[in-house]
């Protein structure tokens, strides 16, 4: 595990070492055990390498006018914990450098089947095994067989080419920057502050995606020029211009037919493979445990594997929030020890202050808080948490999944002409849709996973542009060709859950935590897409959610935990978000800090920002959801300092 940075000169000019020296102490947290930096020349095909003692003393008075690039990492060591795991890694002659940041599951199963014996491997780490996979069988070979979470750099001085690539999922992150003057590369975005000359400026064509949904779809984010590398995607940076390729697709996995009791068994035993091979590890492990049946499953599965595995939880003072009951169930029927923090609102504004510094970004989805203060509270414990993140979306386990039926028959009376569109318009308090785009399947796969209403966004934020936000998304869901419901399931995998996973490695991250959902495996991945997004879901508007929401993952649930626990009302990992805004210790800095920002900022209408802080209590819940996202959002441009004209 790691981040790594890279930044090159395009018109060749001298690389400033200490600038990618900054860039990599801006992301320390990702990897406090070791440092490394390599300078290369993109034209004349050498390189340099600094080890960690050598960045100590780094300075410009070296004789580095030769090299244009440099590529940064920081080590948090995991897999072969010897200085051996330095990075960046090359092959015999420097003519190849690997940076990579994530876990490997079946490298070493990869390293039997497809690499020569005879070959004198110097580490015990996958880095070093897809160097030699990469060598020998080239990049797209190489990430269709790697099982696991990674971002890659690739160097390779003989092509005077650069590969940058992330995982099938998106659990890892990985950010670029090309213009005319330099490529830059990034694990976190806060990196490119120390980019000499380079500013941080709102893109504001996003804005209103970001507002509607409280995430942005890759490659977008809301600094101009700054782009996420989609999932399943590699980009190549030859002669100073990009290419990207998408080498993995959700929907080209092949449906297969299996019977109900095979379907259960094969599950499990997926679940169980995947859960094995993610125990691998040089350090303590622990469970990041909730409470649910996903991280309640990963927790059964991993101790049945691997004996005493502590682990951690948040707790709530609201019984409507917590789920303590469920958590001492796990532990007690597992004899496991538990470490649980409560939830704090002293410390919320300094904690939501500091995780939108560890995201990079506004942080509207209040829970990644929780996940922020439970990686703190192992981090003097464990090196590695297992979560049961990635469930609900591979699985179909959101009530919002139920009402797909609903809106599919919706949808054929309007097509029919049978009912008048004005009647699904004020369902999604949307009145004006009509006005501005045809509304069809894709149109209401897409409102379902708004968050914010329309209305409320153009009471509170009128100068926005709303139908912007829908742009990438109808881009997405287009190029989806299946079926209704399980173009719906793919959709949820290419959208929130891809942000979901971005906040898990950040706020764990932060605290230089390595977090692992064994959920996400390619093989039970594969195995589930190839029966549940192929098949008839027994969902209806009308069904019991409770029992007919991720149905086979609850059938392993009960067999293990009964059927009382299986079978309750989702809860979700919640936020009290009322008593948040009406605590003095969220009060204050806000109106101190946040709302004469707000009040500057032409974007809103202040008056009507300010009659809802001011009537918390006589304002609706999605007004205040909207209130939230906006306090985030300003803070977010404070500290990053983004310039908003």
């Amino acid at each position: 595990m790691c981040g790594f940075v890279g930044h090159i000169n395009k018109d060749l000019d001298q690389i400033d070492p200490l600038m990618i020296k900054k860039m990599m102490q801006l992301q320390q947290h990702r990897g406090p055990d070791d440092s490394g930096l390599a300078l290369f020349s993109s034209n004349n095909k050498f390189s340099f390498t600094y080890s960690q003692n050598d960045l100590e003393n780094l300075n410009t008075k070296d004789d580095i006018s030769k090299y244009n690039g440099g590529i940064g990492f920081n080590r948090l060591s995991v897999i072969d914990i010897t200085k051996n795991g330095h990075q960046p890694m090359s092959n015999a002659d420097k003519t190849i450098y690997v940076t990579f940041n994530g876990e490997i599951y079946n490298a070493f199963q990869l390293k039997n089947e497809l690499i020569d014996p005879s070959y004198n491997f110097k580490s015990k780490t996958d880095t070093e095994i897809i160097l030699v996979l990469y060598e020998k069988y080239g990049l797209e070979f190489t990430l269709k067989k790697l099982n696991g979470m990674f971002a890659i750099c690739i160097l390779d001085l003989r092509k005077n080419k650069i590969f940058l690539a992330r995982d099938r999922f998106g659990i890892k992150p990985l950010y670029y920057i090309s213009n005319e003057k330099f490529f830059s590369f990034s694990s976190e975005i806060k990196s490119f502050l120390a980019i000499n000359n380079f500013k941080f400026k709102l893109n504001k064509d996003h804005l209103s995606e970001y507002f509607i949904f409280k995430y942005l779809m890759p490659p977008n984010t809301l600094i101009k020029d700054i782009n996420l590398i989609p999932p399943g995607t590699y980009i190549t940076f030859e002669n100073n211009n990009i290419k990207e390729k998408t080498y993995f697709d959700f929907q080209n996995i092949k449906k297969k037919n299996y019977n109900r009791i095979n379907k259960l068994e094969k599950l499990e035993e997926q679940l169980k493979l995947s859960v094995e091979r993610q125990l691998m590890s040089d350090v303590k492990l622990g469970c990041q445990l909730s409470g649910g049946i996903d991280s309640s499953l990963i927790t059964f599965f991993a101790n049945r594997l691997k004996k005493k595995l502590d682990t951690f939880s948040i707790l709530f003072d609201e019984k409507n929030l917590t789920e303590e009951t469920y958590i001492k169930k796990v532990v007690n029927d597992l004899d496991l020890k538990n470490y649980s923090s409560k939830f704090n609102y002293k410390n919320f504004y300094k904690d939501l202050s500091n995780s939108i510094w560890s995201f990079d970004a506004p942080l509207s989805q209040i829970n990644s808080i929780g996940i922020y203060n439970l990686a703190k509270l192992s981090k003097s414990h464990v090196k590695v948490l297992l979560t049961g993140e990635g469930a609900d979306e591979i699985h179909g386990g959101y009530p919002r999944f139920t009402r797909l039926n609903f809106f599919n028959f919706l949808n054929t009376l309007l097509n029919k002409k049978i009912i008048p569109l004005s009647i699904l318009c004020k369902r999604f308090k949307i009145f004006e849709f009509n006005k501005i785009m045809k509304l069809d399947a894709n149109d209401i796969i897409i409102l379902l996973s708004s968050v914010h209403s329309f209305n409320d966004i153009k009471n509170l934020i009128p100068k926005i542009d709303l139908f912007k936000g829908l742009i990438s998304r109808r881009k997405t869901i287009e190029k989806i060709y299946l079926p209704y419901k399980q173009k719906s399931l793919i959709y949820e995998m290419k959208t929130y859950m891809h942000d979901l996973f971005l906040r898990q490695d950040k706020m764990t991250m932060a605290h230089s935590i390595e977090s692992r959902v064994p959920f996400l495996d390619n093989d039970l991945v594969e195995y589930s897409l190839s029966y549940l997004s192929h098949s008839n879901y027994d969902y209806s508007y009308f069904s019991n959610i409770t029992k007919n929401t991720k149905k086979y993952l609850k059938l392993i649930s009960e067999k293990y935990f009964g059927k009382s626990f299986t079978y309750r009302t989702k809860s979700g990992f919640s936020f009290p978000l009322l008593k948040i805004l009406k605590s003095n210790y969220f009060r204050e800095p806000v109106e101190k800090e946040i709302i004469p920002k707000i009040k500057s900022n032409n974007l809103y209408d202040f008056k009507k920002i300010l009659r809802i802080w001011k009537n918390i209590d006589n304002s609706s819940n999605s007004e205040l959801e909207l209130l939230f996202s906006i306090i985030t959002f300003e803070i977010w441009i404070k500290k990053f300092k983004i310039n908003i004209q």
